[in-house]
This record gives structure tokens, sequence and C-alpha cells, in this order.
């Protein structure tokens, strides 16, 4: 999982994920870089034994905590 946050570090990434509660796979644009956040936010140390990860959801412009065992695959 080290690897999907160091690319959203570094930029955008399409993530496809399963919905949590409905089991819809879904696809978003996400990042972590500070760059493409509004007001430069900036997400600190990821523990690597959380289920969940922040995102910033780039397509809806909102927060979103992505569950690790919900991912499917990502590209940057």
């Amino acid at each position: 999982m080290t690897s999907f946050v160091q690319a959203a570090r570094r930029g955008r990434v399409l993530v496809t994920f399963t919905h949590i509660d409905t089991g819809e796979e879904l696809q978003r644009n996400v990042t972590l870089y500070p760059h493409l956040i509004p007001h430069g936010f900036k997400v600190g140390n990821i523990d690597n034994n959380s289920s969940k990860v922040p995102m910033w959801d780039m397509d809806n412009q909102v927060w979103m905590d992505l569950e690790k065992s919900t991912i499917i695959s990502y590209k940057r």
C-alpha cells in the first residue's frame, strides 16, 4: 500500500475500488500532492497499519477515507 500512497503524494492517481456499503465498483481521481489540493493542505505520515487512507477526491472536491481492502487497482 505504500506504493499507492507514494504515487498519490507525487500527483493524480486513478484508483478503482469497491464501495464499502454497496459493493459497486467505482473510479476516482485522487491525490495527496499539496499543489493539487485547495489551500495546499498536506497530509503527514500515514500509519501502514491503518485500514484507511485519507485522499483528496479530485472529481468531487472532497476528502475521503479510502478503505485499503476495497482498492482493486490504481494507476498514475
